[in-house]
C-alpha cells in the first residue's frame, strides 16, 4: 500500500477546503487524505483494543449500539468479518495527538495515550451521518466513513471553556451535558467559576456559614444584597454543590478525558464569603468592622485569619478536584479598604511593601506557596501582574493580550482569553431580538479569526502560550438554555482555533462543516444561535423611499425574506436585487438549509413626514455611537430593542440630542414618536423631557409641546410620544434633555448620563 501520511503543502491545504462537502470534522485534522471508497459499519463489525482504553473507546460503542443497532462487541460468527483496530502505539509524538487509517474493510486508529485515542474515536463519529448521535435507533440507514488517511494532533494542550456558576446557580446535570459537548469537540478543559461575590458554590464542612449563607443570596446577580435579618420571608436565589456530587462530576469529566479547574476568587469578588464570615473583612477608617450587613466589602483582610480561612478552603477543593491547576483569580481588586485598615497597614509595615500593588503580590505569592507545596499550580487572571508575579503562576490573560505579552516575556505559561475574542457573554449579532448580554460584540468569524499566540512575541517566547479559553460569565444568564445559546457555537469555532494549525484555517469551509455540525448539536436538544453568516441590512433613501441591500452571506446560500414580519421559509422570496420599501413594513432575512434557520436578522421599517429630509444637529453624537451617521434618526430604519450599539441608535454623554428636520416647504405636523435607551448599570438613562419647537426660516423657533420623560421600570428601548394641535411650518426641532447627573445609588453614580436617541418619527 503506497504511503498514505503525505506533509502539509499548500495543494493539501486547497484540497482541505473543497473536500469539506464529503469531511466534514471539527476540528478541522492537520493532515488528511481522502482516498476513494467506504468502510461499512455492520452487525458483522468487531472492535479490538485493550480494557485500559475502555473509557476512550466507549462512545464508539455506544452510539452505534443506540443509534445503528450494532453491537460491536458482539461473540456472533461471521463469514465476512470488518474490524476496528485501536491500540496504543508510543511512538507517536504528541500525548493527544492519533493516526487513523480507514480502508474499505478496516479502521485502524493508533495513539500515544488514551486521550489520542478518545479524540480518534471523536473523529470517527463526526465521519459517521449524525444521526449517530441519536439515542433512538435510527432505521433505513447506511452506517459508513469515507476511506482516509488522518494524522493529526492539537496545536495547544489547553483547549478550554469558562462556566461561571456563582452568579446565577447552574444544575449539575447541564454541566454534566456541557462536558459531553466539549468533549465532541476535543476540549480537554472546563473552568469552573465556582465562587463570587452574588454566591458561593463550593461545599465547606469546615466553615458550613459559606452554604447557609453565601450560597444564597438576596436580589439579582446585577444587584446583590445580603441582609439576612428578613431573610425568611425573602425569596432567595442560589444553591451549592456537595463535595460527593463534585467528586462525581470531576470523575465523570474525566472519563470524557476533561479536566475540571476549580476556581475560588481572592482576594476580590469575595462579599458572599464575607457575609458568612465578616470577621475577615478589613476595619475602617475609624477601626471599626464594616456595617455589617447593609454594606460588604470587596476584598479579605490580609490578616493571618484570612489566610487559615482560605488554605482550609483551598484544602478542601484540593481534596475534591485533583488537577493540577487551581484557580485563584486575582482580578479587579480595588485595594481601598486596604489602604484604611490598620491590619492590612501593618502587613505592608512588616513585609517591606511600597503600596497595595505590592500588598497583592504578597496576598497572591503566599496563596500560591502554599498551593506548591501541596503539589499543585496557582493559575490568575492577569491582574496577578500588578507588582510582581508569583514564581510558579500562570496566567490568565483577559484584559486583552498585554498581560499574556508580559507573561509570557517573564517565561510564565499562558492561557490567552481576551474579552474581545473569547467573552461569550457578549452579544454575538446586533439583529433585533438578541438576548440580553454584556455590552459590545464577540462575533462567530471574530472567534474563529482569533490567534493565540501575539506576533509580539519571540519564537522562544511563543512556546509559554498554552492555549485559549471561552469565558461565559452569567450575571445575564438565568438559565441553561441561555446559556447553550451563548456558548454555542462559539465554543465550536474556539475548539477549531485551539487544534487545528493557522495554516488549515479557511472560515468558509468551517461555515460548511459547521453546518453539519449543528446536525449534531440537535439530537442534543442545544439552543444554538443560529448567527453562522452575519446577514448584513444597508439602506438608503432614494425618492424618500428606503432601498435595502442584504448580504454577508456566502455565494453558495440564499437569503429569503418576508415583509411582513412572519418568519420565512424556503418558499419565501428569494433575495436577488436590492428592495423598495414603500411602506412600513418589518424585513425578515434568513438563511435556510433543510428548514433549520442557519442565520437570521430582523428590521422595522417606519416611513413618516420626516424620513429623508435634510436635517442638522447641535452636537454630533459620541464617534462610537453614531454608526448610522448624523441623519440616522430620520431613515426610516427601527434600531434594537434590546442594545444601543447597532446602526440605528445614536448616543451622547452628558449633552442635548437636539436636532432640526428641514422639510423644504410648509408641511403640516401634530405629533411624533421615538424611542429612548435605558440600561441603568452602562450609564444609559432615558431623557429627562422633550421640547419641539417649529419656525418658518429655520432662525426664529417657537415651543409648541413640551413633555417629561418617565423612567421606565425595565431596561432596553423605551417608546416615547409627545402631540400638539396642528401645525404648518418648514422646519421642526426635537430637544430632548440628558438625565444630568446619575444618581445616588446607581452605577456610575455622580457621572454624567447617556442619552440614547432612536427614529424620530413625525406625523
Amino acid at each position: 500500500m503506497k504511503k498514505l501520511f503525505l506533509g502539509l503543502s499548500a495543494i493539501l491545504i486547497n484540497y482541505f477546503v473543497v473536500a469539506q462537502t464529503a469531511v466534514n470534522i471539527i476540528p478541522q485534522p492537520n493532515e488528511m487524505v481522502i482516498n476513494k471508497g467506504n468502510f461499512i459499519f455492520s452487525s458483522c463489525t468487531r472492535l479490538q483494543f485493550d480494557v485500559s482504553l475502555k473509557d476512550a473507546v466507549e462512545p464508539l460503542i455506544t452510539k452505534l449500539s443506540n443509534a445503528a443497532g450494532i453491537d460491536l462487541l458482539s461473540k456472533s460468527n461471521c463469514t465476512k468479518k470488518t474490524l476496528i483496530a485501536i491500540a496504543i502505539d508510543k511512538t507517536i509524538l504528541n500525548d493527544e495527538g492519533y493516526q487513523l487509517n480507514i480502508i474499505a474493510n478496516e479502521i485502524s486508529l493508533k495513539a500515544k495515550t488514551a486521550a489520542g485515542i478518545f479524540y480518534g474515536v471523536q473523529t470517527i463519529l463526526q465521519l459517521l451521518p449524525a444521526a449517530i448521535e441519536s439515542d433512538s435507533l435510527q432505521k433505513n440507514m447506511q452506517w459508513s466513513v469515507p476511506c482516509v488517511a488522518i494524522k493529526d494532533q492539537p496545536r495547544f494542550g489547553y483547549r478550554g471553556i469558562m462556566l461561571d456558576v456563582a452568579r446565577n446557580y447552574m444544575p449539575l446535570e447541564f454541566i454534566k451535558k456541557l462536558v459531553d459537548l466539549l468533549s465532541m469537540q476535543k476540549m480537554n478543559r472546563l473552568h469552573l467559576h465556582l465562587t463570587d461575590g452574588q454566591g458561593w458554590r463550593f461545599e465547606s464542612k469546615k466553615y458550613p456559614e459559606l452554604n447557609k449563607i453565601g450560597s444564597y443570596r438576596k436580589g439579582t446577580s446585577l444587584n446583590t444584597t445580603y441582609d439576612y435579618n428578613s431573610r425568611p420571608a425573602d425569596t432567595l436565589n442560589g444553591g451549592y454543590y456537595t463535595q460527593e456530587q463534585l467528586k462525581e462530576l470531576v470523575k465523570y469529566a474525566s472519563s470524557k478525558f476533561i479536566t475540571i479547574i476549580p476556581e475560588i476568587e481572592m482576594p476580590a469578588h469575595s462579599e458572599a464569603a464575607l457575609a458568612s464570615y465578616p470577621q475577615l473583612a478589613c476595619l475602617d477608617s475609624n477601626g471599626n468592622a464594616f456595617p455589617y450587613p447593609q454594606k460588604i466589602q470587596n476584598e479579605y483582610c490580609t490578616k493571618d485569619e484570612t489566610f487559615k480561612f482560605l488554605e482550609d478552603i483551598l484544602e478542601e477543593v484540593m481534596d475534591v478536584f485533583p488537577s493540577k491547576y487551581i484557580h485563584i483569580a486575582g482580578d479587579e481588586a480595588s485595594k481601598e479598604n486596604w489602604k484604611k485598615c490598620k491590619y492590612d497597614q501593618q502587613r505592608m509595615k512588616e513585609e517591606g511593601l511600597k503600596n497595595v500593588d505590592e500588598l497583592q503580590s504578597y496576598f497572591i505569592k503566599r496563596i500560591e506557596k502554599f498551593v506548591n507545596n501541596k503539589g499543585r499550580f496557582i493559575i490568575g487572571w492577569d491582574e496577578i501582574l500588578q507588582g510582581g508575579l508569583a514564581p510558579n503562576a500562570t496566567v490568565m490573560s483577559w484584559t486583552g493580550i498585554d498581560g499574556g505579552i508580559k507573561a509570557a516575556q517573564q517565561h510564565h505559561n499562558v492561557i490567552m482569553t481576551p474579552e474581545a475574542y473569547c467573552y461569550f457573554d457578549r452579544y454575538q449579532s446586533d439583529a433585533p431580538g438578541e438576548q440580553v448580554a454584556f455590552c459590545c460584540m464577540v462575533t462567530l468569524p471574530k472567534v474563529y479569526s482569533y490567534d493565540p499566540v501575539p506576533a509580539e512575541l519571540k519564537d522562544d517566547e511563543k512556546k509559554y502560550i498554552q492555549g485559549a479559553q471561552g469565558n461565559l460569565w452569567t450575571e445575564y444568564i438565568p438559565v441553561p438554555s441561555k446559556a447553550e445559546y451563548m456558548i454555542f457555537p462559539r465554543a465550536v469555532a474556539l475548539a477549531e482555533v485551539d487544534w487545528t494549525e493557522t495554516s488549515n484555517k479557511n472560515y468558509e469551509a468551517f461555515t460548511e462543516r459547521l453546518i453539519h455540525y449543528l446536525q449534531r448539536l440537535n439530537y442534543y436538544h442545544v439552543n444554538y444561535s443560529r448567527h453562522l453568516f452575519d446577514i448584513k441590512l444597508s439602506t438608503s433613501l432614494i425618492n424618500k423611499k428606503v432601498v435595502v441591500v442584504l448580504g454577508g452571506v456566502p455565494k453558495n446560500h440564499i437569503i429569503h425574506y418576508t415583509l411582513d414580519g412572519s418568519t420565512p421559509t424556503e418558499q419565501s422570496p428569494v433575495y436577488t436585487k436590492p428592495i423598495s420599501i414603500n411602506e412600513s413594513a418589518t424585513i425578515i432575512a434568513a438563511v435556510l438549509q433543510n428548514g433549520t434557520v442557519l442565520d437570521q436578522l430582523k428590521k422595522s421599517f417606519n416611513l413618516h413626514k420626516a424620513v429623508g429630509m435634510p436635517v442638522t444637529l447641535q452636537a454630533a453624537p459620541d464617534k462610537d455611537y453614531n454608526k448610522g451617521g448624523n441623519s440616522a434618526w430620520v431613515n426610516g430604519c427601527l434600531g434594537n430593542d434590546e442594545q444601543f450599539s447597532d446602526d440605528e441608535w445614536l448616543g451622547w454623554e452628558g449633552k442635548p440630542f437636539d436636532g432640526t428636520i428641514d422639510f423644504g416647504t410648509a408641511t403640516t405636523t401634530d405629533s411624533l414618536q421615538t424611542r429612548f435607551f435605558q440600561k441603568a448599570n452602562s450609564w444609559v438613562w432615558v431623557a429627562k423631557k422633550v421640547t419641539v419647537q417649529t419656525s418658518d426660516d429655520g432662525k426664529i423657533f417657537k415651543t409648541i409641546a413640551e413633555k417629561n420623560v418617565p423612567i421606565p421600570s425595565h431596561d432596553n428601548a423605551a417608546p416615547f410620544s409627545i402631540s400638539w394641535p396642528k401645525n404648518t411650518s418648514r422646519y421642526l426641532r426635537v430637544i430632548a434633555e440628558p438625565l444630568g447627573k446619575i444618581p445616588a445609588g446607581n452605577t456610575g453614580a455622580g457621572d454624567e448620563a447617556w442619552l440614547f436617541v432612536d427614529e424620530v418619527s413625525v406625523y
